[in-house]
């Protein structure tokens, strides 16, 4: 608690204040000041009586409690200004953003946004580039993939606040069962051989006995079966880590050998409509911008190994027989909470998703998370990711101050940020307590993800490419449509043609 000053008063007015916007912050409640009185006093926060404002915007209601909780921390230690983060509206959202630059005093000095819109919004003034504290590396603070995803012609445009990829996530308690009975069904057979060894040890040998007789000797007949096996739970462990899926061969191969308990539906099964779930087939294969996602030049939709990843992920319809129609991420991940999945792609979060619904008796099983199957020895799967960033707007006359507030939101605890979010931060550093283990999949999934583009030229490749991989679900010639959409994109760009047919 701070030290009381020289007035009673003044002191119990100062204390009931901050209690009273903590309160509000934790609440998710807006925060209201009072400019024209001063000496009012309201749930406004005491520090920012006589400071500059400067308004953060954002869309995700989900953040709103943190955002708050972070505001008032930075608002009791700066003298200068104050930040109030405001949720608006995610329609249109940047062309909101600039009216209310060039009309409003209340302007946003930063907002959050995702890494997609930050070229659109550089180049309308909406993204000034971000001064990093003097002395401070940025790639020594944040991951390499998040600095990719903000970075535009070697500038970074925003600092990096949160992520979101996929992963394969797994019933361990199905697996470890069928473990189990596996080893111990091995272990049988080899008892069995061992035991019809042993019986058919007796041999009657003619030894001659020095007097002409023949002596008849009895080999040893004493039970030389192997011992009782137990599974231990490491060699269980082993076994699992061992068979579960690397490779899109592989989980054919598990497909086709694991014997399903009953209650199960389906032993792999994910959202088929989502580009989010399925990028991981194409996503190595596949350039759209190079390493920034920025460069026009660097674009390679159609080639053999994409025309490839795209015939695997249509021959998963006959395997699996998902339809389309009736499956949906939150459906799947209720599915899977209900036991009746083995396998499925998840989102980061799932980790919260299910956590919750073990505490609340829902769940009765373990899981765990799992890195994607790639498509081949050479072929890694890398899935699509994407990282929201808190930006500076250029319009903003108090950029400088926006730019160190960023820098002190995007840096601070990754552990409160998941704890109130279930956001998990692009930091370098960041743990996440419990769900540390679960988490570093992801993170090490973000590592090796493809970034979604920044280039305004292929805004509309993401929605074409969905429509592809609905199409090649259903049958249609997956060569023959990459071949499209490539020429269609290749047509948006400037100084690019499609290859003329040979």
């Amino acid at each position: 608690m701070h030290s009381l000053g020289s007035r009673l008063s003044a002191a119990v007015a100062v204390i009931l204040v901050t209690v009273l916007v903590t309160a509000a912050a934790r609440s998710g409640a807006e925060i209201k000041y009072n400019e024209e009185e001063p000496d009012h006093i309201t749930t406004e926060s005491a520090y920012s009586l006589g400071k500059y404002t400067m308004h953060l915007w954002y869309t995700d209601e989900s953040l709103s409690d943190y955002l708050n909780y972070v505001a008032v921390a930075y608002n009791s230690s700066n003298e200068e200004y104050r930040v109030v983060p405001e949720l608006v509206s995610g329609r249109e959202y940047l062309e909101h953003i600039s009216e209310a630059s060039m009309t409003d005093e209340d302007l946003p000095d930063l907002y959050i946004t995702t890494n997609d819109t930050l070229v659109k919004a550089h180049l309308a003034g909406l993204a000034d580039p971000i001064i990093p504290p003097v002395g401070t590396d940025l790639r020594d603070v944040f991951s390499k993939t998040s600095l990719n995803a903000v970075t535009f012609h070697s500038q970074m445009i925003a600092y990096p606040l949160f992520m979101e990829c996929s992963a394969l996530c797994y019933n361990y308690t199905y697996l470890r069962d069928w473990a189990m009975a596996t080893l111990e069904a091995e272990n049988s057979a080899v008892q069995a051989e061992a035991t019809a060894v042993g019986d058919g040890s007796t041999q009657t040998e003619a030894a001659d006995a020095g007097d002409g007789s023949t002596q008849t000797e009895a080999a040893d007949t004493e039970d030389s079966s192997v011992p009782a096996f137990t599974v231990g739970d490491e060699e269980i462990d082993a076994y699992v880590e061992a068979h579960l899926p690397d490779s899109y061969d592989r989980l054919l191969e598990f497909s086709d050998a694991y014997d399903a308990p009953e209650g199960v539906d389906s032993i792999f099964k994910w959202a088929v409509t989502d580009i989010f779930y399925n990028y991981f087939f194409i996503g190595d294969s596949i350039s759209i911008g190079g390493e920034f996602g920025d460069d026009t030049s660097a674009i390679d939709i159609y080639n053999e190994d994409a025309v490839s990843g795209l015939r695997s992920y249509q021959a998963l319809n006959q395997f699996f027989s998902i339809n389309t129609d009736d499956v949906s991420y939150d459906g799947l991940m209720d599915e899977f909470i209900d036991g009746k999945l083995v396998m499925t792609i998840a989102t980061t979060d799932a980790v919260k998703r299910l956590k919750n619904a073990a505490n609340e008796g829902r769940l009765e099983f373990e899981y765990r998370f799992a890195a994607l199957p790639d498509m081949s020895d050479t072929i890694p799967a890398r899935s699509l990711s994407v990282t929201d960033a808190v930006a500076v707007n250029g319009y903003s006359p108090r950029k400088d101050a926006a730019n160190d507030f960023a820098m002190y939101l995007c840096s601070a605890d990754s552990r409160e940020l998941f704890d109130w979010t279930g956001k998990v931060s692009t930091l370098k550093t960041a743990s996440f307590g419990d769900d540390t283990g679960f988490l570093e999949v992801f993170r090490q999934e973000y590592e090796r993800s493809v970034p979604l583009p920044k280039m305004i030229e292929t805004s509309n490749y993401w929605v074409n490419l969905e429509m592809l991989f609905a199409s090649v679900w259903n049958g249609d010639d997956p060569d023959k449509e990459l071949k499209e959409l490539n020429d269609q994109i290749l047509l948006q760009l400037p100084g690019h043609a499609p290859e003329e047919e040979q």
